[in-house]
């Protein structure tokens, strides 16, 4: 096993022993630049077709690779759902630990709040692979600003 491979091994081992609240502020960074790349490439082009309406946007998420999207309570609560785990600490790292997915809880909060910076958005992790699922899933919800 190379330096690298015990070291994020060790990594992973950290992140077992962490609060929610310590990984989000480890992985805020990250996120943001996993989050840039995501709005880039993916979802900025879809969230302008779709007139910057949220339902139509979860309702067309499938149309993208390894992602969907589920409109829950329409203009309210939705849920993005990635069907691979395509994360290089996972895949090329083998960090195992679902207390990995923080990062892409933070990702989908940045890239949602350069979309809709003027809204009070709340994600949530429901269930991911690194957990043991078939899929990723998030939920999202547009929180009313004067009770946030």
């Amino acid at each position: 096993m190379s330096f690298m491979e015990r070291w994020f091994q060790g990594f992973g081992e950290g992140l077992e022993k962490m609060s929610r609240e310590e990984r989000g502020r480890l992985f805020q960074g990250c996120a943001s630049m996993c989050g840039r790349d995501a709005l880039k490439y993916l979802y900025a082009d879809l969230y302008a077709e779709c007139d910057g309406n949220l339902d139509r946007f979860f309702g067309r998420l499938h149309e993208l690779k390894k992602v969907d999207g589920v409109v829950v309570i329409p203009g309210k609560e939705y849920e993005i759902h990635f069907l691979s785990c395509d994360c290089d600490l996972h895949t090329k790292m083998n960090v195992n630990t679902p207390k990995l997915c923080e990062c892409s809880r933070q990702s989908i909060t940045y890239w949602l709040g350069q979309l809709l910076p003027e809204e009070k958005i709340l994600v949530e992790e429901i269930e991911t692979i690194l957990g043991g699922h078939e899929r990723c899933r998030f939920r999202i919800t547009k929180k009313e600003k004067d009770l946030w």
